[in-house]
């Protein structure tokens, strides 16, 4: 516990350091990508310095090497991590194409599914077991990524969704117990090191925020936390270790499904393409905001509801799967009936999309 809470603190005073100085920097370097500029679909009203995903990583990286050596799957997640980073840096900078990032995530899940990051579902046939896994390996890493890059839209909401993920992810370590084996302790390890960075980010980055963290920490947070929770020792149930990693991230990944599904039944977009890239504030925290909440309300209200949700999730570690099931249940109707509350704040505004040329 104690390690845990060094690399914690240590992760903290790093990404405070580094984001901090990333603020002073990146408007002097006159670099494509390294201030993001307010137009109609963005809340801030001047440039502000964003790529602070380059701090995040680092300062998650760094307090890792005190202890001298990486399990193999660690190694493929810092790695893979690292190559996340640059994928959303270059996006920041030069807007890279859509098909691009998603054949880079493709590519980045078969990197690390070699290194053991991979998910261990039952096939109905060995010679499946490989290819069936990788194949919801390579689903979920995708659908987290693009969840919490959609999901940055609103000074530190992605930020703290990730923090809180990452919590959920160190408390179940430390109820398995983090000597238990190798990868629970690593498990714990690299979620104690997110949690510290993402505090530190999250000083600067509170309403009105002075850096984002930009597609570069976007992708690197929602790569990690998926691969993070490939590894996560959820329960002896396939079902249940299914269903936990999925409730934990809930939120980010209902904001995603909302936002898609509202934009082909309005007309707005008709193909998963244009869904994807097409932007509008139309988002979880855009609509708390036209119901007349301030944006730090918004985002607090949002970490109430993740929160709830998420320790939900951890009880559902200690339910038969049947249980599990009807808990899962319960969760979507609780969306479907946030989605009900958010149609009525689309009616308090007029939508102002811009579509992002990729």
């Amino acid at each position: 516990m104690s390690r845990y809470f060094t690399v914690l603190i240590f992760a903290f005073v790093l990404s405070t350091l580094f984001t901090a100085i990333c603020i002073w920097v990146f408007p002097s370097l006159k670099l494509p990508g390294l201030v993001d500029q307010p137009n109609g679909r963005k809340m801030h009203t001047k440039p502000t310095p964003r790529m602070a995903g380059i701090a995040i990583y680092a300062a998650f990286v760094i307090p890792m090497l005190q202890i001298w050596w990486f399990s193999n799957e660690q190694k493929g997640i810092v790695y893979g991590g690292l190559l996340a980073l640059i994928i959303g840096a270059l996006d920041d900078m030069f807007r890279v194409p859509a098909i691009v990032k998603l054949i880079t995530i493709f590519g980045l899940t078969v990197l690390i599914s070699h290194f053991g990051v991979i998910t261990k579902f039952p096939a109905p046939h060995p010679a499946l077991y490989y290819w069936m896994n990788l194949g919801i390996t390579m689903l979920w890493i995708t659908a987290i990524t693009s969840a919490i890059n959609m999901l940055d839209h609103i000074d530190g909401l992605a930020g703290g969704i990730s923090c809180l993920a990452a919590l959920m992810y160190l408390l179940v370590s430390l109820q398995i117990g983090i000597y238990t084996t190798e990868n629970t302790f690593f498990w714990g390890l690299m979620s104690a090191s997110l949690i510290g960075s993402l505090l530190g980010f999250l000083v600067f980055n509170w309403h009105p925020a002075k850096i984002f963290m930009g597609d570069s920490g976007a992708f690197f947070l929602g790569f990690t936390l998926a691969a993070v929770g490939v590894q996560g020792e959820w329960s002896e149930s396939p079902l249940k270790a299914g269903i936990v990693p999925v409730a934990i991230l809930s939120v980010a990944i209902f904001d995603m499904v909302y936002v898609l599904v509202t934009r082909w039944l309005n007309g707005t977009t008709r193909t998963i393409r244009k869904a994807i890239v097409h932007c509008d504030k139309d988002h979880i925290g855009h609509r708390l905001c036209d119901l007349g909440f301030s944006v730090p309300g918004s985002v607090g209200l949002i970490y109430l509801l993740a929160a709830c949700v998420a320790f939900t999730a951890l009880a559902l570690r200690h339910t038969e799967p049947i249980e599990s099931v009807l808990i899962f249940l319960q969760i979507i109707m609780f969306y479907i009936v946030i989605a009900i509350f958010m149609k009525k704040a689309a009616a308090n505004r007029k939508a102002t999309p811009v579509d992002i040329a990729e």
